[in-house]
């Protein structure tokens, strides 16, 4: 058994890595069972972004689908996979080009929620590439949803240089952050108490549009 998942999709911050693991087959009564193995690639924040000069509007086009598939692929390649394996794939949107990509390929695939030792190993590989940025967050505090309020604020902190207040953000980071989501200008390029009145307005807004 196959299983795919990723993680940084909801992360301001960097790309997203995509994450393959092969279950280690149950043992035989009194048998040692051999850890499973894992590989991950990323999909480089460019993806996330409308203002790249080699090609415009890559977010709005959603060509990380295509991303996702070719870092599954290589991850897949790399574990040599055959389509004789049952792959299961998390159900997030980030992996539809994935999932796109097994059916072509002839694997049977299931759509699932990951937890256990890829989504463990998967969330360390984010971490790994956050670190690699020059974003060091502890691990608990990247999967603790309890405290996403402060894992927000601190990557605004990190955007903007130190200071959550600035008016614009540090150029050289915003080009390793998700600039193509919309939201991305009310955090930029206001102070951040403001930013978080705009953002919640926002919200307040898409819900009555919702409800009509």
């Amino acid at each position: 058994m196959l299983q795919i998942d990723d993680a940084g999709w909801g992360c301001l911050v960097g790309g997203v890595v995509v994450g393959c693991y092969r279950v280690p087959p149950d043992p035989a009564p009194g048998a040692f069972q051999q850890g499973g193995e894992f590989v991950s690639g990323v999909i480089v924040p460019c993806y996330f972004q409308n203002d790249d000069s080699e090609e415009p509007n890559r977010y709005a086009r959603r060509r990380y689908l295509d991303a996702a598939a070719q870092v599954a692929a290589t991850c897949l390649a790399r574990l040599k996979a055959t389509p004789t394996e049952e792959v299961a794939v998390c159900s997030g949107h980030v992996l539809d080009g994935v999932r796109a990509w097994l059916t072509a390929q002839g694997y049977r695939w299931h759509a699932v929620r990951i937890t256990g030792a890829l989504q463990d190993q998967v969330e360390r590989a984010f971490q790994l590439h956050l670190a690699e940025l020059g974003f060091n967050v502890g691990y608990d505090l990247l999967t603790d949803h309890e405290r996403a309020g402060l894992f927000w604020w601190r990557q605004i902190q990190w955007l903007k240089g130190g200071d959550v207040n600035a008016l614009a953000p540090d150029p050289a980071l915003a080009a390793l952050c998700k600039t193509g989501w919309a939201a991305y200008p009310t955090w930029a390029y206001h102070p951040y108490s403001q930013a978080r009145a705009l953002a919640a307005q926002a919200r307040r807004h898409s819900a009555q549009r919702r409800s009509r």
